[in-house]
C-alpha cells in the first residue's frame, strides 16, 4: 500500500536523519563493505549497461556506489550523478571520487520521490540497496524513467528473504524482540523491502519498466568475532541504531550485548563470523 503524503513525508524525514547520524560508521568500515559488495556494484553497471559517454543517475547514492563504479565504465566523457537523502553521506562520496581522481561525477541531495530532470537526460540508472528505502518507490521509478531515453537501462539491488540475510536480519529480530516493538510489515521502506524476485519485479514494472529480469548474487561478510559484527552493525545500520535509540532507554548498551550474544549463538561461539546474504538484482528497460 503507497504512503500517504503525510506519512511518506515523516519517513523520508526519519531517514534523512538516521543516515546522516550513520554517516560517520559508514565512512569508517568503507573499505570493510567495498570488499564484500563491489562485485554487485559491478554487476548492477554492467546490467544497466554504463559504457563509455554514457549518463548515469545513481538513485539513493549513499556513500558513493555504485555512482564511482559507473564513473569509471563511463570514462571521462561520461557524466554520472549520484544523488542521496543524506548530505553526510554524500560528503563522504565526494572525498571518496576526489581520492579516487574521478572528475566527471556530480552530486545532488535530494530523496528519490523529489528528482527533477528533464526527459530523456540519462541513459541508465542504477541503484544500489537504495530505491528500496523510499516510501513511495512505484512513483520515483515512474518519474526516473522519464529521465531516460527510450530503450535505456535500469538496474537496482535488494536483499533477500530476511532469514537470508543474517546480517540484517540477527540485529533487527533481537533488537525488535528485546525491547517488545512490532516488526515492521511486510512491504515497509527500509532493507528488507522487496525480498522476493516477484516484489521486486512488480517494483520495476509499476514504474513502467519492460522486460524485467532478476537475479540472485551473494554478499558474504567476514567478521573476527560476535563482538566485531556488533561494532559493524552499531556504526553503520541506520534502522537499527535507531530502534536502540529511541526505545531502549538506559538499557541502549544491554541492547547492543544482546546482538553480541545472538550472533554468538548463531556462530556456534566467540570466534570468527562468517555471514552470507542474498541480494537480489532486477535489470529493466524504459
Amino acid at each position: 500500500m503507497t504512503p500517504g503524503a503525510s506519512d511518506a513525508h515523516e519517513v523520508r524525514a526519519a531517514q534523512h536523519r538516521n543516515w546522516d547520524a550513520a554517516a560517520a560508521g559508514w565512512k569508517a568500515w568503507s573499505a570493510f563493505n567495498e570488499r564484500a559488495a563491489a562485485h554487485i556494484s559491478a554487476r548492477l553497471v554492467e546490467l544497466a549497461e554504463v559504457r563509455p559517454g554514457s549518463r548515469v543517475l545513481d538513485v539513493a547514492a549513499g556513500y558513493g556506489e555504485p555512482a564511482l563504479t559507473a564513473a569509471w565504465a563511463a570514462g571521462p566523457g561520461g557524466r554520472v550523478v549520484a544523488t542521496d537523502i543524506s548530505a553526510e553521506m554524500l560528503d563522504f562520496a565526494r572525498e571518496r571520487a576526489v581520492v579516487s581522481g574521478i572528475t566527471t561525477l556530480e552530486f545532488l541531495q535530494a530523496d528519490a520521490a523529489s528528482l527533477a530532470f528533464a526527459p530523456a537526460s540519462f541513459d541508465a540508472a542504477v541503484s544500489r540497496w537504495g530505491i528500496i528505502f523510499e516510501p513511495d518507490a512505484e512513483a520515483a521509478l515512474q518519474r526516473v524513467r522519464g529521465f531516460l531515453e527510450p530503450g535505456a537501462r535500469i538496474a537496482i539491488s535488494s536483499w533477500g528473504p530476511a532469514e537470508r540475510v543474517p546480517f540484517l536480519w540477527l540485529p533487527m529480530a533481537t533488537t525488535t524482540a528485546r525491547l517488545g516493538l512490532t516488526p515492521p510489515p511486510s512491504g515497509a521502506p527500509g532493507p528488507l523491502s522487496r525480498t522476493t524476485p516477484a516484489s521486486l519485479a512488480a517494483l520495476l514494472n509499476a514504474g513502467g519498466f519492460g522486460d524485467v529480469v532478476v537475479e540472485e548474487h551473494e554478499v558474504v561478510y567476514a567478521f573476527d568475532s560476535p563482538a566485531h559484527f556488533t561494532d559493524y552493525v552499531r556504526a553503520i545500520a541506520a534502522p537499527v541504531r535507531a530502534m536502540i535509540r529511541d526505545h531502549a532507554g538506559a538499557d541502549r548498551e544491554g541492547a547492543w550485548d544482546a546482538i553480541t550474544r545472538a550472533a554468538a549463538e548463531h556462530s556456534g561461539g566467540n570466534g570468527p563470523l562468517r555471514l552470507s546474504n542474498a541480494v537480489l538484482i532486477a535489470s529493466g528497460t524504459a
